[in-house]
């Protein structure tokens, strides 16, 4: 396991927890969704497209392969691996924003179904049911990691891969200072200005913030059943990637 030797820490909690968190933060992707990847692009420089290639790459997908994307958003993600599935595979991407999806829906494609649900309680997916299952910038937005892991985990087939890219608090100085000044400072302003709901990107920093450590966040994808899992930062430490193997083994 790459990254840092100490995983745990206690983040200050300043936003809801539960269920008043999933409503709230549902409320506000159905009120971005709109905007969303223009704000993507912008606040990430468009190094997002880099970063989902990334992740397309740690699954190992093949041609005719199966995917899961959870919290797919507008399926930016949800493309990218259903162009590396190609046309005889398919991807499912899931998201409990009905306007996120709807979004995603305007740009469709024949090897993909979305489907509204909840990423720790995929009603009628079967298990070991994908070859891949993904999670991009969405993890810090449920509360219950634990489900998130072990239903990613259930229904991946044995030797599967788990991946999750999350934005991270950076660990050294001056990567630390660019991010104090970019998401705390800017990222909050121009994502206000465009989008027209300041409190969706005062949310961010704040999330990432009370997200766990990568570290942690490890042990809990291994707690639930992934193995081999490994973790590395990405843009200067902004970006965390982590990756685990499926496998028959639940909870522990």
């Amino acid at each position: 396991m790459t990254g840092s030797s100490n995983p745990r820490r206690t983040p200050a909690r300043n936003l809801p927890s539960g269920e008043e968190r999933a409503r709230l933060v549902r409320d506000m992707f159905d009120r971005i969704a709109g905007r969303y990847e223009l704000l993507n692009a912008v606040m990430t420089a468009g190094l997002y497209k880099l970063w989902n290639r990334k992740v397309v790459r740690a699954t190992g997908l093949r041609p005719g392969d199966t995917a899961l994307d959870l919290a797919c958003g507008t399926g930016s993600l949800t493309r990218a691996l259903a162009n590396a599935v190609g046309p005889t595979g398919s991807v499912l991407g899931v998201d409990f924003s009905s306007e996120m999806l709807r979004a995603a829906e305007a740009r469709p494609a024949p090897n993909v179904e979305y489907r509204l649900g909840d990423a720790t309680d995929l009603q009628g997916v079967p298990s070991g049911r994908f070859d891949a299952a993904a999670i991009a910038y969405g993890a810090r937005n449920i509360p219950d990691l634990d489900g998130l892991f072990a239903e990613m985990n259930r229904v991946l087939r044995p030797g599967g891969q788990a991946v999750c890219l999350e934005i991270a608090r950076p660990a050294g100085k001056l990567a630390g200072a660019f991010y104090g000044l970019w998401f705390d400072r800017i990222v909050p302003r121009v994502g206000g200005v465009i989008s027209g709901d300041a409190h969706a990107y005062s949310y961010l920093p704040e999330s990432v913030k009370e997200f766990v450590a990568p570290g942690e966040l490890a042990v809990i994808m291994e707690r639930n059943g992934l193995q081999n899992v490994t973790w590395s930062r990405l843009g200067g430490g902004i970006i965390t990637l982590h990756s685990g193997t499926g496998s028959r083994d639940g909870p522990r």
